[in-house]
């Protein structure tokens, strides 16, 4: 397997380096007098660099577009091969003003002409008329990463930010909210560029999607990011305006089985500070229906078998408030402070009608009848607080960072179960058997503490460097209780309180730089990790820690007719959560138990990436490949449980390696001025190789549709979208394939201050969860659908628009430009 990557990074590099020579001898044969144009794209009122802008130049005889590039993130662009003559520079970017350069002159002894630091400002007007007019992609497909615009998403309107990534190239979503890029549920969650104080698919439902600007999906993160999350990393860039003034938005909605929710954003900026506000609550509730068949071999052609029906709900509840201060100490030094403080709420209970009984041949015997009621009531608080310290120095790009934060999280979870024995009918006999509850209680706290330094070298070469710190820790206790008349009895033998602690040190050197087209940038990331789980009952400890290495490699390179090929290569890892390593034997209910695995070792994967991106003016298209490989791979299991054949017990091991090859096609086509069709599909060869449980591949597919239509006159927006999932396989599981379409209408008023927004998920009532369990001595099948389609209306009004601003740039002419002249 390591063969078969080594051989493939060659390959790559071996094409990478025959297109340059290739491209070099044509250049040789050619001798055509070429020139070079440099400079740097900055926001006037702060220095900012301004990545994406636009440089096009002009032949100054008859207007014809001669060349012409974008910017990187550092502000930078570089054009090269441009003939001998006399032409003009046009520089824009949505949302700020036009920058022309009226002349240069490129010359023998003029060839290479750096512009200098080109300033644009603020074009409130423009703003508007992009607001209004603007056909913004729904998904872009930037260098290193995709990104998600979810004003954009009708169809997510009112929802939170799993269901904008519902219909998003490299993403998985199910009915019970939780989110798999690239098929692992492992992945960092950022918000704005810092950790979230909590991670994963519970992260994301927690955050409404029309407090959301962008999502940033980056499957190959450089070794300046934190190496955790296998998956690679989902950024959540909330709305926060730059601009002068204040301004704000207010949205409500209302949607099936009476969910609820509302949020508000403020925003004041001032030439010297900048203030946020907002704040979110939502009530979210799904109601379903289940049915499971399960089946343990004893032995001989005798077993024991278990089937249920239910009808089930569950419910989530979040609300937060955030606030931040931007505060400009000059033009170059910016600090930033800012908090969170959120609560959140799952609860989950529903009817089962079970029968069990024990089959030997064709004779059953031991028939057991009951309902049962399995509710659970979680809670949780958590905060967090950062500030962040920015230099800029003197030459473009050059940085100096510091950040710090805190944050830290309360739970408190209340399981109940109770059984009542019925008839053969599912009539309630009145004699309940079982009754008893499980609570949980914990406190966890995380410090952060990093610094990152940036020094551009020359043109386009830079150097970065960083240090970060990161302890985290959190304490548990577990206890099991029954009911006792009308009073709740702690079972002694069923107390588990534990502490897990891990201190974190990591520190990441990288370089990039452009030789002729062919961009890279390498890096190195070292982390160690030292992680300690107690369980203080026993005074038993398990203790780990190590040194790892993150290498990253991520090459670019342009090829004619706006086409870039661009190749990354990165290695990461998932460390387990401190309750897959608890060894305390967890129920769940009579047949399900749960235990942890403390001696877990971390996952590790290496990532490959190749992409082919082709621009046709206002639209593109985008093939990637992939191939991921990941060591110890992290997997939950369930095995017959010994003592008693009726039980199941639930736990987490180190199943070996995966292989994942694959392949990404994707495409946004404007094919009018008022219709975007957003189409992608994904083939890939997924395999699993364990030495302790059955290896296994499949090839499976996945594809996504989206049609957008903007009636602009009108104010009318309607999108209709749909995707189709393959069947997928896990170590001991399989899960069939499923597909869903989704409809949503938004229309605008008050001169586009008010939108309201209504859509439709699961429009036609074909999502589904159908999974089979297979093992030498467990066969176990389910199937999970939700009652009814899932209806939601939203309603936005945006405070002071950016019509009302005077901070409007214009049109800007420079006339003392290094321009040769």
């Amino acid at each position: 397997m390591k063969h078969l990557f080594i051989l493939s990074l060659a390959i790559l590099f071996f094409n990478l380096s025959f297109a340059q020579k290739a491209h070099n001898a044509n250049q040789n044969n050619k001798k055509t007098p070429e020139g070079v144009v440099t400079g740097y794209v900055l926001e006037k009122k702060n220095g900012s660099p301004i990545e994406f802008a636009n440089i096009v130049i002009y032949s100054k005889k008859d207007s014809s577009i001669v060349s012409g590039g974008i910017t990187n993130k550092n502000g930078y662009f570089r054009i090269d091969k441009i003939k001998y003559g006399k032409f003009f520079v046009e520089i824009n970017f949505i949302g700020y003003g036009k920058h022309i350069i009226p002349e240069i002159l490129i010359k023998p002894d003029n060839k290479e002409l750096n512009l200098g630091k080109i300033n644009l400002a603020i074009n409130a007007e423009m703003l508007n008329e992009i607001n209004i007019e603007a056909n913004v992609n729904h998904v872009d497909y930037r260098l290193d990463r995709k990104v998600v615009n979810v004003n954009q998403d009708i169809i997510s309107a009112g929802a939170s930010a799993v269901e904008v990534l519902e219909n998003v190239p490299s993403i998985e979503t199910d009915m019970d909210g939780n989110v798999s890029l690239r098929g692992t549920e492992s992945f960092l969650v950022l918000v704005d560029g810092r950790p979230s104080p909590i991670q994963g698919s519970e992260a994301l439902q927690q955050i409404p999607a029309n407090t959301i600007e962008s999502i940033e999906i980056i499957t190959n993160p450089s070794a300046k990011y934190e190496a955790d999350g296998v998956g690679g990393i989902i950024n959540v860039v909330l709305k926060k305006d730059k601009r002068q003034g204040y301004n704000g938005q207010i949205s409500a909605n209302y949607g099936t089985y009476n969910s609820y929710g509302a949020n508000a954003l403020f925003n004041f900026r001032t030439e010297k500070i900048n203030f946020f506000v907002g704040g979110e609550y939502g009530n979210r509730i799904f109601e379903g229906d289940g049915i499971s068949n399960s089946e343990t071999f004893l032995g001989g052609d005798t077993s024991f078998n278990l089937n249920n029906t239910s009808s089930n709900y569950h419910r989530r509840q979040s609300g937060s408030g955030r606030a931040g201060l931007d505060i400009y100490l000059n033009d170059n030094e910016i600090i930033t402070i800012s908090g969170r403080y959120g609560i959140s709420g799952f609860g989950r209970g529903g009817d089962t009608w079970a029968e069990s009984f024990y089959l030997a041949g064709e004779n059953q015997f031991n028939q057991y009848y009951y309902l049962s009621d399995n509710s659970l009531l979680a809670q949780r608080s958590y905060f967090s607080g950062d500030i962040n310290y920015m230099k800029k120095f003197k030459d473009p790009g050059h940085e100096l960072q510091i950040y710090g934060s805190i944050s830290g999280d309360a739970k408190d979870e209340n399981s109940t179960y109770n059984e009542e024995v019925t008839d053969a009918e599912a009539n309630p006999l009145g004699n309940i058997i079982s009754e008893y509850r499980n609570i949980e209680i914990g406190n966890g706290k995380t410090l952060t503490g990093k610094a990152d330094y940036v020094l551009p070298l020359f043109e386009q070469a830079k150097f970065e460097a960083g240090y970060q710190i990161k302890y985290s820790a959190e304490d548990n206790d577990y206890r099991l209780q029954t009911l006792s008349a009308t009073e709740w009895i702690d079972d002694t033998t069923q107390l588990n309180p534990y502490t897990y602690s891990q201190n974190i040190q990591s520190g990441y050197l990288m370089f990039s730089n452009f030789w002729n087209k062919l961009g890279y940038q390498f890096g190195l990331r070292t982390e160690y990790t030292d992680r300690l789980f107690h369980q203080t009952s026993t005074d038993q400890k398990w203790q780990y820690d190590k040194f790892d290495f993150f290498p990253s490699v991520h090459l670019s390179y342009q090829l004619p007719a706006d086409m870039q090929l661009l190749a990354s290569y990165s290695r990461r890892l998932e460390r387990p959560r401190g309750w897959y390593l608890d060894p305390f034997v967890k129920l769940i209910d009579p047949n399900n138990i749960r235990k942890g695995n403390p001696n877990l070792l971390p996952e590790y994967t290496n990532s490959f990436d190749l992409s082919l991106q082709k621009k046709f003016g206002a639209n593109f298209i985008s093939l990637e490949g992939y191939a991921r490989q990941t060591n110890n791979k992290i997997e939950r299991i369930t095995q017959v449980y010994e003592p008693d054949p009726s039980i199941y017990l639930m736990s987490f091991d180190n199943i070996g390696e995966d292989l994942s090859i694959g392949g990404e096609l994707m495409a946004n086509l404007n094919l009018t001025s008022w219709y975007n069709l957003n189409l992608s599909g994904t083939v890939y060869y997924y395999e699993i190789i364990s030495e302790l449980y059955d290896s296994k591949n499949t090839i499976t597919w996945r594809t996504r549709l989206n049609n957008t239509f903007r009636l602009k006159k009108s104010g009318t927006s309607i999108q209709v979208g749909a995707f189709y999932r393959g069947p997928s396989i896990s170590a001991q599981s399989t899960r069939e394939a499923m597909w869903m379409a989704n409809i949503g209408v938004r229309q605008e008023f008050l001169d586009r201050k008010l939108s309201v927004s209504i859509n439709v998920r699961n429009a036609f009532l074909t999502m589904k969860r159908e999974t089979t369990t297979e093992t030498a001595n467990i066969y176990s099948y389910s199937l999970r659908q939700p009652k009814m389609p899932m209806f939601n209306i939203s309603v936005t009004y945006k405070i002071n628009d950016f019509k009302k601003r005077s901070d409007n740039g214009g049109e800007q002419i420079m006339e003392g430009a290094d321009n040769g002249m």
